[in-house]
């Protein structure tokens, strides 16, 4: 073989070699995860979003609105898109939570851990509050009902008020523990140099504010605190979740955290 064929060959092999790392690099499971992550916190980010905007636009009336007992006829179809594209969001946030727990887990294994349960039993009780029409439709159909006896309509007052304030608990203890989880979550990326200084003092901020609001709720009952909390919530995933999408792309970003040192 001549000179000028094995540099060919050669040639031919270090740039399949090249080709071959990167094409693998791109498909580490870390990479993967960062990917289907991102694209899960952006998009529960945009569809808790999409909630906000679709109860303004249609003019849904609070959910302790006497108006959703008299009239949820009337506002039926926007109750239960809102109530769906909130579900839906909350499963992304959970989801991307996830990938976050594996991401910062060689970072810091404690706070990785502990914001991840955390953050998910908090995640898990806002989703079992989400489908609140699923109860308080009948009692609306009852209630509207021409042939309900007058001396009936109290009692179905009571019993929306009672179905009412169980879904008001659940949501204020799911805005709470989330806040919990995000701020530590914070912590284990203070550790981890993928995320940067930046992102996790911003996340351990909206972890703290959504804290502090979701307390207040809770010393307040029906105060609009709590929004302050579900926004934190929101601005985490969304910020998180590009940062996540953006380790996937990147492939000049090293995924392989340090260990954690005695500090941490």
């Amino acid at each position: 073989m001549s000179k000028s064929s094995r540099f060919g060959v050669s040639t031919r092999r270090a740039a399949s070699h090249q080709h071959g790392g990167s094409s693998q690099s791109e498909l580490t499971p870390e990479r993967q995860l960062s990917r289907w992550g991102g694209v899960a916190g952006v998009g529960g980010g945009i569809l808790m979003l999409v909630t906000f905007v679709v109860v303004g636009a249609l003019g849904l009336p609070d959910a302790s609105d006497p108006e959703t007992l008299r009239d949820f006829a009337d506002i039926e179809s926007g109750r239960i898109a809102e109530h769906f594209l909130y579900l839906g969001a909350l499963v992304l946030f959970a989801l991307h939570i996830l990938v976050l727990h594996r991401l910062l887990t060689k970072a810091h294994p404690p706070a990785a851990l502990f914001g991840t349960a955390i953050a998910q039993f908090g995640l898990a009780i806002m989703a079992a509050s989400s489908l609140l029409h699923v109860s308080t439709s009948p009692l609306s159909d009852l209630y509207t009902a021409s042939d309900a006896p007058p001396e009936d309509l109290r009692s179905i007052e009571y019993a929306w008020h009672g179905a009412q304030s169980v879904f008001d608990t659940m949501l204020t203890t799911g805005v709470l523990l989330v806040p919990i989880g995000i701020l530590l979550l914070g912590v284990a990326m203070w550790s981890a140099p993928a995320f940067g200084r930046r992102l996790a003092q911003l996340s351990i901020g909206l972890g703290s504010v959504g804290i502090i609001g979701a307390v207040i709720a809770v010393v307040d009952p029906g105060s609009m605190f709590v929004a302050a909390s579900v926004l934190a919530i929101v601005a985490f995933t969304l910020s998180t979740g590009w940062r996540t999408l953006k380790l996937g792309n990147d492939m000049s970003i090293d995924l392989g955290d340090r260990e954690p040192t005695k500090i941490d």
